[in-house]
């Protein structure tokens, strides 16, 4: 015989009450938070698309305004407008227009803005402007596929112009078609792996080499070394590697520094040995004498004409 046990009628109410304010806690707030947090969708803007209309009266007005902003001139955006959604793909929606795609991703770009600030300047939220910039970066690829290639042979036969009109270069280096240079640049790696992409300043990073041309504008790239890899090695992994690597015709060669070999296609500086200084660098002879043999000379005007590779590599890395 069993007898049942009954609580009292105030005491299952309050067990009942604890229960639902318990649930409450552990799942329904929970799931409300979660929802007001990744659902809820923030007031809507009564002023979308003002920030863009009082920027695009500006560009218009004032051109000076124009290249600070965009960094290139009205006709020059409005072209590349144009072509990204000509040739490569580029809609416009309803409530925005190419222009102001194109005008948030070269902000972006060209002054290093966070999504938030470009928000703010134009007027829209921080959602939008991410979707717009990866939709102007997918098409912006695109273009520079089709734009940005590896110079051919008959175009590095040509001599740049403003190397023949400048009287310190002039006939010495007829036979310049670039300069060449590495570059570190800091990574995060796996742990087991950073062996490999320690460098001797102490840090993870990738050895990008490059060719640049005397407009400051890149020709060649090769990111595909570890940091732990010195210029030679970076250059013969790129030789080998690459198909497309543009090797200088038989007179012609680039400017490299002593980290590379002087040999054919490559013309590196004198360098220094047990029994004789050499100067090369820029600094020696801002702060030395002047030149003080052939050697030094040569040195003085190779360092000078090559350091067209450092400035563009300084501006890549600002931006």
């Amino acid at each position: 015989m069993s007898v049942a046990i009954t609580r009292p009628y105030e005491e299952r109410i309050e067990l009942w009450n604890l229960e639902n304010k318990q649930f409450e806690e552990l799942v329904i707030q929970p799931a409300l938070n979660y929802y007001d947090r990744y659902f809820q969708r923030a007031l809507v803007q009564i002023d979308r698309g003002l920030g863009w209309r009082n920027i695009w009266r500006r560009l218009q007005q004032d051109a000076a305004a124009c290249l600070q902003l965009l960094r290139m001139s009205l006709p020059c955006f409005t072209t590349l407008c144009n072509m990204l959604q000509t040739n490569y793909d580029l809609q416009p929606t309803l409530n925005i227009s190419i222009e102001e795609s194109v005008a948030m991703f070269l902000r972006i770009c060209g002054h290093n803005e966070v999504y938030r600030d470009v928000g703010l300047r134009f007027g829209r939220n921080q959602e939008t402007v991410q979707r717009k910039f990866r939709e102007v970066l997918t098409a912006t690829e695109l273009l520079a596929c089709d734009y940005i290639r590896t110079p051919t042979r008959q175009e590095l036969y040509r001599i740049p112009e403003r190397l023949q009109v400048d009287q310190r270069y002039w006939p010495y280096f007829s036979g310049f078609v670039g300069a060449m240079d590495g570059t570190h640049v800091c990574v995060k790696v796996k742990p087991d792996l950073q062996g490999m992409y320690w460098n001797r300043h102490d840090n993870a990073s990738l050895n990008i080499m490059a060719i640049c041309d005397l407009n400051m504008l890149f020709t060649y790239i090769w990111n595909g070394a570890p940091g732990s890899c010195y210029d030679t090695a970076v250059l013969q992994i790129a030789q080998q590697s690459d198909s497309e690597f543009p090797l200088p015709p038989s007179e012609k060669y680039y400017l490299v520094d002593s980290g590379y070999p002087n040999k054919q296609g490559f013309l590196a500086p004198y360098r220094s040995s047990r029994n004789r200084v050499v100067r090369y660098h820029m600094s020696q002879f801002y702060y030395g004498p002047r030149p003080r043999n052939k050697h030094e000379l040569f040195n003085q005007c190779h360092t000078s004409l090559r350091s067209v590779i450092e400035r563009t590599f300084r501006i890549w890395k600002k931006k």
